[in-house]
C-alpha cells in the first residue's frame, strides 16, 4: 500500500443548511478507506462569487491519505452526490461544494483534475482555512509554505458559528505527525514484479507489500482476461500497480493510458523510455495519471523521464549486470541526480533484481522502490543461521515439561480472575 500522504480539501455550501452539510461531509470522508482524519478549520462566511446568491460557508479539512490523487477526488465527488450536489453553472449556488486542494507534492493539470488547486491562492476564504490547519504544507506550484503565502485579495471571510464538526473543537483526533510533515523520507517500497495472483496474495499477507509491476510478458505467461487480471491486482494491492501500454506511438499510448486508468484509481501506466514515451508521459502527467516510464538503462534517460513528469523511472540493474556493467551504479547516479533537483518528484524504481544482493544494493543507493520476483522475496526473509537457531529453539523447548504456551497463558489469565 502507498504511504499516507497529507492532503487538504476544501468546503464550501451556501443552500439548504451549510453547517449540517459541513458535518455530514466531514463525518462521510472519515469513514473513506484510505483517508484518516486530522483537523478540520474553523468555518467562515464568505461573499458569492459571479451569480451564486447566498452566502457561502467555507472550511477545509485536513487529512491522511494512502489514495491517489484521483482516487481521492472520485470519493470527494461521491460524497456530494450522496449529499444532494447536482450539475449546475460554474459559480453558482451550492447544496455541497468538495475541493481538493493539495495532495502531497502532487502537480497535474489536466481535465478534472488541477493540483494544486488554482484558486486556493487567490482566494481568501480558501487561503485562510487551509493555511490555519495546514500552514506547514509546501505548495509545490509557488514554492512555499501556506503559511508564508501573500494575503489572497478580497473582502476577508467573517468567522461563523458553527458546532465542531470533529465534536471536540477544531483540533485533530489523531495528533501524531505524519512521515510527510515531520521531514522523514519513507522507508524503501516493496513492488512485486509478476502477474501471478496467488504469489500477489501470498506477499500481500506478509504485510510488505506496496505494489506490483506486470508487463505484457507476465500477463501472457498467466493467461487469462489481461484488464480483468488488473483489476484483480489492484483489489488485491489496494497501491500502485503498472499496467503497460503496447502502443509504440504517442497518440497510441495516450489513448491506451487514459483507459487502463479507468480500470482502477491505482494504476500507473507503464510506457519505455522513447521520444514516443516521453511524449506520452508528458501529455498524460498533465492529466494527473500517474506514469512509470520503464526501460532506462542511463543517468540522462532518467533525467529526461523525470522532466516529462514520470512519477516513476524504472533502470534495470540486472540486464546492465548481464553486460559487465554495475547495475546499481546506475541507481546511484539517478538518485544523485533527482537530489540535486529537488523539484523532480521521480521516484526511482529499481526493476530486474535478480537476488538478495541486489535489494541490499538499491536500499544503499537510496532506490524509492525496489520491485522483484517472488522468489527474490521469499530469499530475502531466508538464512542458514536463522533456520539453524530456530531449530535449535524447538528442540529445546520441546523438553518443557508442558510446551502449550497459550494454554499456559490462559491458565494463568484465569487464576488471576
Amino acid at each position: 500500500m502507498s504511504p499516507p500522504v497529507e492532503a487538504l480539501v476544501g468546503f464550501g455550501a451556501s443552500v439548504g443548511d451549510p453547517a449540517r452539510a459541513l458535518r455530514l461531509a466531514v463525518a462521510a470522508l472519515g469513514r473513506v478507506d484510505g483517508v484518516e482524519l486530522l483537523r478540520v478549520a474553523r468555518p467562515v462566511w464568505s461573499a458569492p462569487m459571479g451569480p451564486a446568491r447566498g452566502r457561502f460557508l467555507n472550511s477545509a479539512i485536513l487529512l491522511l491519505t494512502t489514495r491517489s490523487p484521483r482516487g481521492l477526488l472520485g470519493a470527494l465527488q461521491a460524497i456530494e452526490r450522496r449529499l444532494g450536489r447536482r450539475p449546475a453553472a460554474r459559480w453558482h449556488d451550492r447544496v455541497v461544494d468538495l475541493d481538493l486542494l493539495l495532495h502531497g507534492d502532487a502537480m497535474a493539470d489536466g481535465l478534472g483534475l488541477r493540483l494544486p488547486h488554482p484558486g486556493l491562492l487567490d482566494r481568501a476564504f480558501a487561503l485562510g482555512p487551509a493555511a490555519e490547519i495546514g500552514g506547514h504544507l509546501w505548495h509545490p506550484g509557488a514554492r512555499l509554505h501556506l503559511r508564508d503565502a501573500p494575503a489572497a485579495p478580497g473582502p476577508a471571510p467573517r468567522p461563523a458559528r458553527v458546532a465542531p464538526p470533529l465534536g471536540r473543537g477544531y483540533a485533530a483526533r489523531a495528533t501524531r505527525p505524519s512521515a510527510l510533515a515531520a521531514g522523514r523520507r519513507p522507508p524503501m517500497q516493496f513492488f512485486l514484479d509478476t502477474a501471478n495472483l496467488d504469489q500477489i496474495r501470498e506477499a500481500a499477507s506478509w504485510g510488505l507489500l506496496d505494489g506490483v509491476t506486470t508487463n505484457p510478458s507476465l500477463i501472457a505467461r498467466e493467461g487469462g482476461d489481461f484488464i480483468e487480471m488488473v483489476h484483480q491486482i489492484c483489489q488485491i494491492v489496494k497501491g500502485p500497480v503498472s499496467a503497460e501500454t503496447v502502443a509504440q506511438d504517442a497518440p497510441g499510448m495516450i489513448r491506451e493510458g487514459r483507459l487502463l486508468a479507468k480500470v482502477d484509481e491505482h494504476v500507473v501506466v507503464k510506457v519505455p523510455l522513447t521520444i514516443e514515451g516521453l511524449k506520452a508521459t508528458r501529455a498524460l502527467s498533465d492529466e494527473g495519471i500517474p506514469v512509470n516510464v520503464t526501460l532506462c538503462f542511463q543517468a540522462s534517460q532518467a533525467l529526461l523521464a523525470a522532466k516529462a513528469g514520470a512519477t516513476y523511472i524504472s533502470p534495470f540493474l540486472g540486464r546492465l549486470d548481464d553486460i559487465s556493467t554495475r547495475g546499481v551504479g546506475l541507481i546511484e547516479e539517478i538518485v544523485k541526480i533527482y537530489r540535486n533537483y529537488p523539484n523532480l518528484k521521480t521516484k526511482v524504481l529499481a526493476a530486474s533484481i535478480r537476488h538478495p544482493l541486489h535489494v541490499t544494493e538499491v536500499a544503499l543507493a537510496g532506490a524509492d522502490v525496489c520491485t522483484l520476483p517472488f522468489s527474490v522475496l521469499r530469499q530475502l526473509v531466508q538464512h542458514p543461521l536463522t533456520d539453524s537457531g530456530n531449530e535449535k529453539f524447538l528442540a529445546d523447548w520441546a523438553k518443557v515439561p508442558d510446551p502449550d504456551i497459550a494454554g499456559q497463558v490462559q491458565r494463568w489469565l484465569d487464576r488471576r480472575g
